[in-house]
């Protein structure tokens, strides 16, 4: 099972942050994710490793967390604290060889994807490759946990509409793009899970429809998407419904997708503002 979280600016301390928590609410957290009985979980808004420890144990997880510096911020929109880092990555059972025969192996950060913004957000790019290399019938599986520009959730990305919010997330969808060629051109399967702060399930969206079109590159690729064209079960704007945090893959591992095992959990709105995305994919077939 594969889940996409944003756990909303989780802090390495106690009582940290645009959303500061005792450690109380660490253990609530660290709990609920155990229950899940997710493999592997690209995450969102982490501040740094140790805060990644305090719900993925060592114990259980292996943690992939991007290597984007360390900078200071100022302060949180509604609260007079500092902000802090947010860094994308990945945390991945311990046990993944023995539980599916995948092994976990780190690439380099895609950190591209902070466009022309040094502050901006990097992408963590894993691949998942068998762990017996002989005779076996897995092949490996690239992914990349992924956070994007806010403040363009459904407007232009291009053209004299578009705000410099837009063109910032239109910049890091041409490298997404880029990405997703490289992985087709190859042969390669992948999936990209993670907070696109982008409504791609809108009509005719075009940050999709760029997606697939290859960007500049011009190459189409054809793409899937968890829950395609489902309504968020707790929009924030019930005239913008749809989901904003989303598992795209390309089409020859949908057939691979559980469709009933796919959701968003309601049970965690009450440890982050984001609703975790589960999505299963039958690797043995």
């Amino acid at each position: 099972m594969l889940a996409a979280w944003n756990i909303e600016h989780l802090a390495a301390e106690d009582d940290r942050g645009c959303r500061p928590r005792e450690a109380a609410d660490y253990t609530a957290i660290r709990r609920y994710l155990k229950q899940s009985g997710a493999d592997v979980i690209a995450f969102q808004e982490v501040e740094n490793l140790h805060a990644a420890r305090r719900v993925f144990p060592a114990s259980r997880y292996d943690i992939h967390i991007s290597e984007r510096p360390t900078r200071e911020f100022p302060e949180c929109y509604d609260i007079a604290r500092n902000r802090l880092m947010q860094r994308a990555g990945f945390a991945v059972r311990n046990d993944l060889a023995d539980h599916l025969g995948l092994k976990a192996v780190r690439q380099p950060d895609v950190r591209e994807l902070q466009g022309s913004r040094e502050s901006a957000r990097w992408g963590v790019y894993l691949v998942l490759e068998p762990v017996d290399t002989e005779g076996g019938d897995l092949q490996p599986l690239h992914l990349l946990s992924i956070h994007l520009k806010s403040g363009c959730t459904y407007q232009p990305v291009r053209g004299k509409k578009a705000g410099p919010h837009c063109r910032l997330l239109h910049g890091q969808v041409e490298t997404l793009s880029g990405w997703i060629n490289a992985r087709a051109r190859l042969g390669q399967d992948f999936i990209i899970a993670g907070d696109f702060n982008r409504q791609l399930d809108q009509l005719s969206d075009e940050v999709w429809l760029r997606l697939e079109s290859g960007g500049r590159s011009g190459r189409y690729v054809d793409l899937e998407k968890a829950l395609h064209g489902i309504k968020h079960p707790r929009p924030y704007n019930p005239k913008y419904p749809f989901a904003i945090d989303h598992i795209v893959y390309n089409q020859a591992l949908d057939g691979l997708v559980v469709e009933e095992e796919t959701f968003f959990d309601v049970r965690a709105e009450k440890y982050s503002d984001h609703l975790p995305l589960f999505t299963v994919f039958d690797l043995a077939r």
